[in-house]
């Protein structure tokens, strides 16, 4: 395995953190490069930052800064190259990056070389999130995904999607979706349009099951509602 350290050599710790990753990648008999972003290629970002993408969501988690949180893809999409950024290469293949955000843990860099690539146990949402995150067409067979755990400007929205006719959908997902989680879809809802500057937009909750009178507040609300079941073949 092979570990990249991005971070630029005018941050004061620079040092301090190159001789950390250094030590913590010999521990582990591992290969460590260090890139200075200051003078990082404009190719080179964008094959880091599809690099960063193409790691499995369910191991690289939230990777992109919003509510509160600095991570290596930035709010406009670029790289962050105001953190220091660790990832992890099985050959040419990328398999983790620190900081993230999963499942509402923060990883950072002194967890980095723990059991990186390693897939933690998912709870129902997160596989739910997962299964979509590969087969949007499961929602609508004319969707794209554009981003996992996005920033919306009032919240953080689990999927975002956008259709054949260009409507971006957001994707709230639940175990169990009630009121509350329609309020919450129309909250993202509205900030997304703001902060993209959209006259409309669909948004969607998905889900295992349902609490109270959630169908006919999808309805007066505008959301769509899928339920995740299992269908009989046999």
């Amino acid at each position: 395995m092979r570990v990249l350290l991005l971070f630029s050599s005018i941050d004061p710790s620079f040092r301090e953190v190159a001789e950390q990753a250094v030590k913590d990648a010999s521990e582990k008999g591992l290969t460590l490069d260090i890139h200075d972003t200051l003078i990082l290629a404009s190719s080179e970002e964008e094959q880091l930052l599809s690099d960063i993408r193409n790691i499995p969501p369910q191991v690289r988690g939230q990777v992109k800064s919003g509510g509160g949180r600095t991570l290596p893809i930035s709010n406009s999409g670029r790289l962050n190259r105001s953190i220091p950024i660790i990832l992890f290469y099985d050959g040419l293949k990328p398999v983790d990056v620190y900081p993230k955000d999963l499942k509402g843990i923060s990883y950072d860099l002194g967890s980095a070389f723990e059991n990186p690539g390693a897939i933690p146990d998912l709870g129902v949402e997160a596989c739910i999130t997962t299964i979509l995150t590969s087969n949007p067409h499961l929602v609508d067979p004319t969707l794209q995904l554009v981003d996992a755990e996005f920033g919306t400007g009032s919240g953080v929205t689990d999927l975002l999607f956008k259709d054949s006719n260009g409507l971006y959908l957001i994707v709230e997902v639940k175990e169990t979706a009630d009121q509350e989680t329609v309020g919450q879809v129309l909250k993202q809802s509205s900030g997304l349009k703001s902060k993209l500057g959209l006259p409309t937009m669909r948004k969607a909750v998905v889900a295992l099951r349902t609490s109270g009178n959630v169908l006919d507040a999808c309805k007066a609300a505008g959301v769509e509602l899928y339920i995740i079941g299992a269908k009989k073949q046999t």
